[in-house]
């Protein structure tokens, strides 16, 4: 299950999509935009916690196995965080002078590029002095990021209406792993009160 509370679906209906990125959603007496990217990464962040937690990752063995050369510094800090890798989905082994081999992937990354990741996960291994947990978090939040729905993409009406699903789902998730807000709420009084139907009080 997500590290999240789950509540009650409350009545919705998707009334649009501004700009292939913000999802608008009408509920009985609100207003929402959901960024969709923001949704998506929250739900594959929750979704691999809720796997490492069980022991479950789901991984993907490569049929070519990927290899790339680091500095002698970023090489070390990958190898000395090996088993927190491991446990992130990612099987590297050591191919001598500076060089990774990359052989398994966590499954939501297999339409991404592995390598750029792990690029990225050498210099914050590098540079963090982080306990394990923390640096988990940190491995989950960027690849839940690689693997989200990106903005400008098509997304499909089904699809939108799982992210909204879920989201609503989860009242209590209000950001994205990386502290940016999923939603915009307006609630009907709110726009009323904007369109002058609804008189503001004055105090």
């Amino acid at each position: 299950m997500p590290y999240s509370e789950q509540t009650e679906v409350p009545e919705f209906r998707i009334i649009g999509e501004a700009f292939k990125t913000y999802i608008l959603v009408q509920t009985e007496d609100k207003i929402l935009l959901v960024d969709k990217h923001a949704a998506h990464e929250r739900i594959l962040f929750d979704q691999l916690k809720a796997d490492a937690a069980k022991g479950v990752m789901d991984t993907q063995v490569l049929l070519t196995p990927l290899t790339v050369t680091f500095t002698k510094e970023e090489y070390t800090a990958l190898l000395d965080n090996k088993e927190a890798l491991r446990q992130s989905g990612f099987e590297i082994d050591d191919f001598g002078i500076g060089t990774i081999v990359l052989r398994e992937v966590p499954v939501m990354l297999v339409n991404e590029d592995p390598l750029a990741l792990l690029q990225e996960m050498a210099g914050y291994l590098l540079d963090s002095h982080s306990p394990t947990p923390e640096k988990l978090g940190w491995i989950y939040a960027n690849t839940a990021c690689r693997a989200a729905i990106k903005a400008g993409d098509n997304t499909p009406p089904a699809e939108q209406e799982k992210l909204v699903e879920y989201i609503l789902a989860h009242r209590d998730i209000r950001y994205c792993p990386h502290g940016r807000p999923i939603t915009i709420e307006m609630t009907r009084t709110e726009l009323e009160k904007q369109f002058g139907r609804i008189q503001w009080h004055m105090n």
